[in-house]
């Protein structure tokens, strides 16, 4: 059924937002065989169709975050999705297609896909897995940037399935956000950003990822994950030919690289809100440029042992090596937590806050992995206090006078716990951009290890944060 959702945009241009659930499109397995003419048939799927064609852009729901999506082909509609975002223009777009047969279209002349691809695609597609390969020369500047190569992916999501397939022909799509904001899990998330800027968002539920997709260079060697992302490192490791699969930034920088992308998320800012975030790093802190010279390392706690020699083994971390530390670590982020918000409360408040004058309490929001056996989502707000004065920009009180004890509330959103980062990653977003909803001053967000999921977790809260601090 055809649903126009009584939403009202800021902008003077109308958004509208139709509904396209998942139940309605496809049952069993996803077909990636080529068109889906039932599909096709869905009003809202129609409407989408319509609209891409016409060379205009779409939000959608994909299973890891809502794209914003227009013809690939087309360097007009592509424009469209640039402009609508206010993103850079050197920051790439990642190419959405529904079949193999779409894929091979855009190969160059000549050009197969490697073998180190071959079983990646049979496997894991469709997924949360983006591949570079030669670019098309059917695909412009606009896309690429200019770039020699093209990221492609086959999104799991039944309604993205539909809509590309209807279209015919493949999807530009970031994420459906403003540049630099969290991305968007629901479609409220969207209209929260892009309303009134944009002329269709087709509703599809919240999306079950939570964090985008894992890109892939398998044309380098050794290959190497650009950016981590819904599917593993772990995962991939046991495919033919990524026994020594590098992870950028952990394993190796590239000059080159960080000057011209050639995937999205390597280069600026991301999925900040408008509160500054505070992560607690629960992981190794990287030798200084210092400590590396003089052969010095930081001091490490066990749990922060165990981690690093999983991560640098070659292989994954084993179960025992990632729970052994468990409650260690699940006492640090708890500890930091407090230290940092009593840090927080006990300085001056910016000028600009509700509290700058000395009336009412003071909102922090924490973001928590340490609490086990607690459900997901939003907590009730808690009173705190802090001791009176003001402190220092290290954290650390002044001479002055103590005053009476400084009230705070802390607006506490649960993650998930430490040790399945997997249900962190899907509500990420979500919880960045609900307690940012409510006004408080700052974020205090507990992180995770970066073993599986938690790369990506982390990868996304350090382009976030503007301070990190080690625990």
């Amino acid at each position: 059924m055809l649903t126009a959702k009584p939403l009202t945009a800021a902008a003077s241009s109308v958004t509208e937002v139709l509904d396209a659930q998942p139940a309605e499109l496809r049952q069993g397995e996803p077909s990636t065989s080529g068109r889906a003419d039932h599909a096709a048939q869905h009003p809202s799927i129609a409407r989408a169709a319509a609209t891409l064609s016409a060379g205009e852009v779409v939000a959608i729901p994909t299973e890891t975050v809502y794209g914003l999506a227009a013809n690939a082909l087309s360097a007009e509609a592509v424009g469209r999705v640039y402009a609508a975002k206010n993103r850079p223009a050197d920051n790439p777009l990642i190419i959405h297609i529904s079949s193999l047969e779409m894929l091979a279209s855009l190969y160059p002349p000549g050009w197969s896909l490697p073998p180190v691809y071959e079983p990646l695609v049979r496997d894991l597609w469709p997924g949360p897995l983006t591949i570079l390969v030669p670019r098309s020369p059917l695909v412009p500047d606009a896309v690429t940037c200019g770039l020699p190569t093209m990221a492609v992916r086959m999104p799991a999501h039944p309604v993205a399935l539909a809509v590309i397939a209807a279209c015919g022909f493949p999807l530009a799509a970031p994420s459906a956000n403003s540049s630099g904001r969290p991305s968007p899990t629901i479609a409220r998330h969207v209209f929260a950003d892009l309303g009134g800027r944009i002329p269709l968002i087709i509703d599809g539920g919240p999306c079950t990822c939570g964090v985008e997709s894992t890109v892939l260079d398998g044309l380098r060697s050794p290959p190497a994950i650009l950016r981590p992302g819904g599917v593993t490192r772990e995962q991939l490791l046991g495919y033919p030919g990524l026994g020594a699969l590098q992870v950028y930034r952990r394993d190796f920088v590239d000059a080159a690289l960080e000057a011209a992308p050639t995937t999205p998320g390597m280069k600026y800012r991301h999925y900040s809100p408008t509160a500054p975030v505070l992560l607690l790093d629960p992981n190794p802190q990287p030798p200084t440029a210092a400590s590396s010279s003089n052969g010095h390392q930081p001091s490490l706690s066990a749990g922060q042992r165990h981690q690093q020699a999983g991560q640098h083994s070659g292989t994954a971390a084993t179960a025992a090596e990632v729970e052994a530390p468990a409650a260690d670590l699940a006492a640090r982020l708890r500890h930091g937590a407090e230290a940092l918000l009593a840090e927080l409360a006990a300085a001056e408040p910016p000028a600009a806050s509700d509290t700058a004058d000395g009336g009412g309490a003071r909102r922090f929001a924490l973001l928590r992995t340490s609490l086990d056996d607690v459900a997901s989502g939003p907590q009730a707000p808690s009173a705190g206090s802090a001791p009176g004065g003001h402190a220092n920009g290290n954290g650390q009180a002044t001479d002055a006078a103590p005053a009476p004890a400084l009230p705070y509330e802390v607006y506490e959103y649960v993650l998930g716990h430490v040790s399945r980062p997997a249900d962190v990653a899907a509500e990420l977003f979500a919880a960045l951009r609900h307690v940012d909803e409510q006004g408080v001053e700052a974020i205090v967000v507990e992180g995770v290890q970066e073993g599986g999921a938690g790369a990506a977790v982390m990868n996304r809260l350090r382009k976030a944060a503007s301070r990190v601090v080690h625990v």
